[in-house]
């Protein structure tokens, strides 16, 4: 069992600390129009460093699928909502929520709670990724879980605070000019470089189109990364007015003309994590003067279709009136479309099991078969298994090649009986070379054609059924 540690969320940094440049990711908040020059932002260009465009990516969307008007089931597979405080850093929250998302959704004990502070570090120093500024992105982060893995949040607690030369006197002067550990906060204790290390199988970049699709068949957020707009967000920092009810709310519009044009003077960007979806919610928008608008019958605009977003900003002003909990936002599909990049991850293994080695009457297919690529026909291939004592416990082992086992869905299928070996888990590993021991046919005549069914759910990645094989206990 895994030993889940309970978190005490880190108390807020006070606005008079906050960084007046573009370093960070906007942080807690609780009056975007009251006071002074409001939360720091991300850096644009690390946001969407390595991502590729939108029409690169494939529309894992079928011609035919159907999807419900409102998804808020994943608000009960999150932990809470955090405070990244004044830190540049929500790109490494967001990829935090969504791993302990996933670790929830693979069925892990308690709520799992891992460090941010590590995994600021380990993008950083082990990833060697912007080692002169507090940004990142989700796939420099998931690639140094993938590859290194993270630590509990016992093991390194966040400091809401990045250093400074109270902290150390090299932590003082122009950012672009400072040493790595200015924007890691030193090195990780002795105790979190024993701890146990969590990791996630290798991400990739989703189509912002596909979102839903996701969503729907991996049971798991996306994180996106985007293109910050004042006005749109409410922030302290627009040049033209905001909305502080939309604040309240945790609404974030398409931007108007005048915000992007005003926004692009001081370009930054920002990190959530999508968790569902209203297709039926309708927010009337907003013009450059920060005026509801009307049409020419005095009839309000309206802009309809929202995502349902996790913020970092904790839960004492983003938000707040959100109905599934303060620090959850709703942002505009049409700003997610046109100013966003999409990346995801699968479920993690918690406890590998090995399979008790079976001797029995076995049977074998040795030809290869090739894995349409995004095509719901699939694989299929067939043994016929001659009369014999009905079955007990049956062993089915495959070997499949694959370079992206998250997309594969595997079935065994005797008589009128389908049973599911593999639902699209395992993210970016390659290969899935399994012996899965089912009791599932108990009682059924082993004899007739019993056949092995693969499909590949997703495009791009490819591959092959190599071989399978049925072991039936004597």
């Amino acid at each position: 069992m895994l030993n889940w540690t309970a978190r005490k969320l880190a108390a807020l940094v006070i606005a008079s600390t906050f960084s007046l440049g573009l370093a960070g990711c906007a942080s807690e908040d609780p009056d975007p129009v009251n006071g002074d020059n409001g939360p720091p932002l991300a850096s644009y260009d690390e946001i969407f460093a390595g991502a590729p465009p939108n029409r690169m990516l494939p529309d894992d969307n079928k011609a035919d699928a159907i999807y419900p008007a409102k998804h808020s089931e994943l608000i009960a597979k999150q932990s809470p909502v955090k405070s990244q405080g004044s830190r540049g850093v929500c790109s490494i929250f967001a990829t935090a929520a969504l791993m302990e998302s996933l670790y929830i959704s693979a069925g892990a004990p308690g709520v799992p709670d891992f460090s941010e502070q590590y995994l600021q570090w380990s993008v950083k120093k082990q990833v060697g990724a912007y080692p002169h500024s507090s940004g990142s992105n989700a796939g420099e982060n998931l690639r140094a879980i993938t590859d290194y893995g993270i630590v509990e949040e016992a093991a390194w607690p966040y400091e809401t605070s990045q250093w400074g030369e109270f902290n150390d006197p090299e932590c003082k002067g122009e950012e672009a000019m400072l040493p790595l550990k200015c924007f890691t906060n030193g090195e990780p204790p002795a105790g979190a470089v024993a701890a146990m290390k969590f990791k996630l199988p290798r991400g990739k970049y989703v189509n912002t189109n596909s979102i839903k699709a996701h969503i729907t068949t991996k049971k798991s957020g996306v994180q996106v990364g985007l293109d910050f707009f004042y006005q749109s967000w409410n922030h302290r920092r627009s040049t033209i007015p905001v909305n502080s009810g939309y604040w309240n709310k945790g609404y974030v519009l398409a931007p108007n003309a005048k915000d992007v044009e005003e926004s692009h003077t001081h370009k930054a960007g920002h990190s959530i994590l999508i968790v569902g979806w209203d297709d039926e919610l309708e927010v009337q928008t907003v013009d450059g003067e920060g005026k509801l608008v009307v049409d020419a019958d005095g009839k309000p605009v309206m802009e309809k279709g929202f995502y349902l977003f996790k913020n970092s900003w904790g839960t004492a002003g983003f938000g707040i009136e959100n109905p599934h909990g303060a620090g959850y936002g709703w942002l505009s599909m049409k700003y997610v479309r046109d100013y966003g990049s999409a990346y995801a991850s699968d479920l993690p293994t918690l406890t590998p099991v090995t399979p008790p080695v079976m001797t029995g009457d076995s049977f074998e297919s040795t030809t290869t078969v090739d894995i349409p690529d995004n095509a719901p026909a699939g694989a299929k291939s067939e043994l016929t298994v001659p009369a014999g004592a009905a079955v007990t416990t049956l062993a089915v082992s495959v070997d499949i090649a694959h370079t992206y086992i998250g997309d594969l869905t595997v079935k065994l299928v005797h008589g009128d009986k389908s049973v599911l070996l593999h639902a699209g888990t395992g993210g970016g590993d390659d290969n899935l070379v399994k012996t899965y021991t089912l009791r599932d046919f108990e009682g059924a005549a082993r004899e007739g054609v019993w056949r092995l069914e693969v499909v590949d759910g997703a495009a791009q990645d490819t591959g092959s059924l190599k071989s399978w094989k049925l072991v039936f206990a004597r």
